[in-house]
């Protein structure tokens, strides 16, 4: 046997062996609904329920009243792409293959032996669908790339990664104008053509007409690719915020989103309107399945893929951003918690108290194992998660986290990795050397470093942090794809 021909072996073995069924549980399997809802760069601080003063959001908001909401609510990573792929897969973003967001026709994908949330619900039959953003390939339309037909998703609607129109974008014209209706929507990795409606009304479009194609029970993973630039928004949307638009952004509406370099400031009424319209949209999709009477038989988990882009710029495609992290420390890109810390809520009335607020610490790396154990799958050991089920925690039983909170990823300010203990968070550079130590149950704000006065705590969480760090070098599944590719 070749040495090529034993690695691709032991990596679809394991493949295979990821997802054991356990009888007992597929006897207790409930087959009810899942519906993730995952959305693009929205802040820690930008819904009503979360404390923002000024923007409606009335469906999340309402989406909390009726479910659990949690105050520290992790993302994967502080960037789209990897926290996509630690979603679907429960696993650290770097053993994935996916370390930053990914450009256009990039080679760089999901690793094609990953075993995702779709994998799970197929095995028990369910119907599922990826509905919005993808983003975890060079794009849609490559035939060379691993697909989401390949991760489990029978259907497939939406955009490789944001928002694209080539007549505003190659307008002679300058500055540039024209609503940004996308023309670079896919579904089932054909494109689908210049459109007539902003992102988040097909994306909901779309979701309801698959929910109403077939019966049975669903995944749905539905991700909004608002608030990412170039946020656009219908008319009414930017009515409600008049207040909050400048007089530049009032006498040019529809300026292209590059265009708006070295022009006078737009105000904050234009994201705002994003984050309404955005709400409204997902809000649909909800109503849908309410006025159907099977949304209180669906699992429904929101959240955002990463922090915010903040109202102070570091490059053009920032400009006219307003996102909020109430007050915490840093914004995407960065890991620091306004990076990091992302709305959060699951409702399930036959076992999540409405109203309810959670203050442990959660990670979207924990619904995988979370989805795997509701639908009685039994994970392989041999391939390693970074989350954990929250059925206790939801069922409101003793609840310790055993997987050190840990984040990777390449940043402007060269901290490369973080990781929490309890309520300890070191943050490291890339070099491997320790520079910030928090104490998070005084210092949400992240304000005083105490690297020096807190050795011993540096030390441990240090060591944590190394040998995580090389047990995701050395992760199975990312050495069998090497073993593949030499």
């Amino acid at each position: 046997m070749s040495a090529t021909f034993a690695s691709v072996a032991l990596w679809l073995l394991m493949a295979a062996l990821f997802f054991l069924p356990s009888e007992d549980a597929v006897a207790q399997s409930n087959r009810q609904n899942v519906l993730v809802i995952y959305v693009d760069d929205l802040g820690y601080g930008d819904t009503g329920v979360y404390g923002h003063s000024v923007v409606k959001t009335p469906n999340i908001d309402r989406l909390a009243e009726e479910g659990m909401r949690f105050t520290q609510f992790y993302a994967p990573s502080a960037l789209c792409s990897p926290s996509r792929a630690g979603l679907l897969t429960g696993r650290n973003p770097y053993r994935t293959g996916v370390e930053s967001w990914i450009p256009n026709d990039s080679l760089v994908a999901l690793g094609d032996n990953e075993t995702t949330l779709a994998d799970l619900a197929k095995e028990r039959g369910y119907r599922t669908a990826v509905i919005g953003k993808w983003h975890l390939n060079g794009g849609l339309h490559m035939q060379n790339a691993p697909q989401p037909r390949d991760f489990g998703f029978d259907y497939q609607y939406g955009l490789a990664a944001w928002v694209k129109n080539a007549a505003v974008r190659e307008s002679t014209q300058l500055p540039r104008r024209g609503a940004m209706f996308p023309d670079n929507m896919y579904r089932n990795n054909t494109a689908v053509g210049p459109t007539q409606k902003y992102s988040a009304e097909l994306v909901s479009d779309e979701a309801i007409g698959w929910l109403k194609s077939a019966s049975g029970p669903f995944f749905l993973l539905l991700t909004y690719s608002e608030v990412h630039t170039p946020i656009a928004s219908p008319p009414n949307y930017l009515a409600q915020y008049q207040a909050h638009l400048s007089q530049e952004a009032k006498d040019n509406p529809l300026m292209y989103y590059f265009d708006w370099r070295d022009r006078p400031w737009r105000g904050r009424g234009e994201y705002y309107a994003n984050v309404s319209y955005m709400d409204a949209q997902l809000g649909r999709v909800i109503e849908y399945l309410r006025e159907k009477g099977v949304l209180d038989d669906t699992l429904v988990i929101f959240s955002s893929d990463n922090g915010p882009v903040t109202d102070a710029p570091v490059t053009p495609w920032e400009i006219g951003m307003a996102g909020e992290t109430a007050g915490l420390r840093g914004k995407k890109r960065f890991l620091f918690e306004g990076g990091l810390r992302v709305p959060g809520i699951i409702r399930y009335p036959a076992r999540v108290q409405a109203g309810r607020i959670e203050q442990r610490p959660a990670t979207a790396l924990d619904v995988f194992p979370t989805l795997a154990q509701w639908l009685g799958v039994t994970v392989n050991p041999s391939v390693p998660l970074d989350g954990e089920s929250l059925w206790p925690l939801i069922d409101e039983q003793e609840f310790e986290r055993q997987q050190l909170l840990y984040w990777s990823i390449p940043t402007p300010d060269g901290m490369e990795f973080a990781v929490r203990d309890g309520d300890w968070k070191l943050i490291v550079d890339s070099e491997g050397v320790p520079r910030h130590l928090f104490d998070l149950a005084s210092d949400w704000y992240e304000l005083n470093n105490l690297l020096e006065s807190e050795s011993a705590v540096r030390e441990r969480l240090l060591q944590l942090y190394e040998v995580r760090r090389a047990a995701v070098e050395t992760d199975p599944l990312a050495l069998a794809r090497k073993s593949r590719e030499r």
